[in-house]
């Protein structure tokens, strides 16, 4: 009996000890939560956060897939084509929505002023493209640079120099024997002509242009025109789109009497596989519409109308088929 008596209190203190224990380690864990919680509400991006809860990060990589590795055919340098379009800022048009990227990091036709085309530069050198980044304490920072070298010390070089030192603009290149361009820089945040080195001795003449803008975009695919010619115009009431073979753009105008649908295509070949065809409203209250059928297959199915300052890009599927360019379409009513 005496010894039952003793060891009562140890019993009893073990079992506070144990209690005390489960109620730090609930604590605890209470304010671990309500640390992921606050630091959800406050920064939805964090380390934190997505390690917690969201797990926007890894969808985002589930997105991407696996990235296996290529041969060195993929690899193997100096492959950016000598010509480049640029495209000044002044050549734009304000009054047109600049192209968003799609899912497949895609960008249709970039909307030209009237009367205002694209100019190519050869280069004397394959000209260079690079991109960095750098995560700083908020956020990171990147730049994306991109050289081209131009051969002598011609006029049209020099004016460029004078005129356009600082200047904004759109880069579009392609790669050696392919066909597809890429677009770098938007009207948001273009390429600017950051410096320039102009050399005239007993090594060499020529000029160096480098254009930067500070950003962790990237190039994208550009799948629209290069605008080298006015767009053709398409003909007033007619249901049927003729497409050209010297021209991908084309102003679709207001009926003669009311509004008309454009419902077949003719003019294209299997060989425009691919091709992509633009057109731009330029209607008011007899707009033409282009509704979902066997010829244009829209996004959604929801019908384009031509007003002016509308514009929607279609690929070629084959000569009777023509696919909407998902991120193309600009709707102005």
């Amino acid at each position: 009996m005496k010894a039952r008596k003793i060891s009562d209190p140890f019993r009893k203190g073990n079992r506070a000890a144990r209690k005390m224990q489960v109620r730090f380690f609930l604590s605890l864990m209470t304010l671990i939560a309500l640390v992921f919680v606050v630091s959800m509400i406050l920064e939805p991006g964090s380390t934190l956060g997505i390690a917690g809860f969201s797990g926007t990060t890894m969808a985002a990589l589930m997105a991407i897939g696996d990235v296996d590795d290529v041969s060195d055919r993929k690899t193997h340098g100096s492959n950016i084509a000598y010509k480049v379009y640029l495209v000044d800022i002044d050549q734009i048009n304000p009054d047109v929505a600049f192209p968003l990227p799609n899912a497949n990091r895609e960008i249709s036709t970039i909307p030209m002023k009237d009367g205002q085309y694209m100019k190519y530069f050869i280069a004397h050198d394959i000209p260079t493209f690079t991109a960095t980044g750098e995560k700083g304490d908020i956020t990171t920072s990147g730049e994306n640079n991109f050289v081209i070298i131009m051969g002598g010390m011609r006029n049209q070089l020099l004016d460029f120099v004078e005129q356009h030192a600082g200047g904004k603009f759109i880069i579009v290149f392609k790669e050696v024997g392919e066909t597809q361009w890429y677009i770098l820089g938007n009207y948001d945040r273009p390429m600017v002509l950051s410096s320039f080195e102009a050399k005239n001795d007993k090594d060499g003449r020529y000029i160096t242009f480098t254009f930067k803008r500070t950003s962790i975009d990237q190039y994208y695919k550009y799948v629209g025109d290069i605008v080298r010619v006015p767009a053709a115009s398409h003909t007033a009431d007619a249901t049927k789109l003729t497409v050209k073979s010297s021209n991908n753009r084309y102003e679709i105008p207001d009926g003669s009497e009311a509004t008309y649908a454009i419902s077949t295509v003719e003019g294209l070949t299997a060989n425009d596989k691919g091709r992509h065809i633009t057109l731009e409203g330029t209607g008011t209250d007899k707009a033409a519409t282009i509704a979902e059928s066997s010829t244009f297959i829209l996004i959604d199915g929801a019908t384009w109308t031509a007003k002016a300052g509308s514009s929607i890009t279609f690929q070629v599927l084959d000569p009777s088929t023509l696919i909407e360019v998902e991120g193309s379409r600009v709707q102005t009513a």
